[in-house]
């Protein structure tokens, strides 16, 4: 069931850490970019998907699959420009004032986005501003030198379970209504809610490692 909700896919060409990345194949999908529009698609939960790039190649992929394609210069495809410019210029592409859904295609074992605007509706009418996807934290934390961060060394070491609670963000998704993100600068305001997603669904592709293992879940998950 479709919602007011538009899905946006921010790509660019080029990847300093993997080559190709979101064109490069994944497992037994055409890219990390097609398997995105795919899933995205298949829930068929937004009334627009849009894709932003300054790639031809992302262009001729959203064309082919039927998808909104908005042009992005390669200013606010770059370093140079700052997260805040390149988000806030995304944005302001989009047509009318629609609540966003930032979708990444790093995140490419995250697909449950008709739970997520689900969540997000009830959670505004609760207060909340916009929904994030994370993760829980159950790690022991020590800085560069050697200092721990959320635990104590020694007799007073905790065991995992008695860890404080603590959550990671994921790439899977972001949601809040346009306007307010122009304001905020951001994805998300100062009361999100927090969307608990499993550790297996929040891997982000950002190293070749990552791409691996991510491969090898994306398979193990289809069988």
């Amino acid at each position: 069931m479709k919602s007011d909700i538009v899905a946006i896919i921010p790509i660019r060409e080029g990847s300093k850490r993997i080559k190709n990345k979101n064109f490069k194949k994944f497992a037994d999908e055409k890219s990390l970019l097609e398997l995105k529009i795919k899933q995205l698609k298949k829930e068929n939960c937004f009334s627009k998907i849009y894709l932003s790039s300054n790639s031809k190649k992302a262009k001729k992929i959203a064309i082919e699959n039927d998808i909104n394609f908005l042009h992005r210069p390669d200013y606010f495809c770059s370093s140079k420009a700052k997260m805040h410019e390149y988000n806030s210029y995304m944005l302001s592409t989009i047509p009318g004032n629609p609540d966003v859904a930032w979708t990444m295609v790093t995140a490419p074992l995250f697909f449950d986005y008709q739970k997520a605007i689900n969540k997000y509706y009830k959670s505004k009418k609760l207060g909340y501003d916009s929904l994030i996807s994370v993760c829980k934290f159950k790690e022991f934390l020590i800085n560069s030198k050697s200092k721990p961060v959320n635990c104590s060394f020694g007799i007073w070491h905790s065991l995992t379970q008695d860890l404080p609670k603590l959550y990671t963000i994921t790439g899977g998704v972001y949601i809040a209504k346009k306007a307010d993100q122009l304001k905020w600068n951001y994805w998300f305001g100062i009361n999100p809610f927090m969307m608990k997603i499993p550790k297996l669904n929040s891997i982000d592709v950002d190293t070749p490692e990552d791409f691996k293992i991510a491969e090898s879940l994306y398979l193990s998950l289809k069988k």
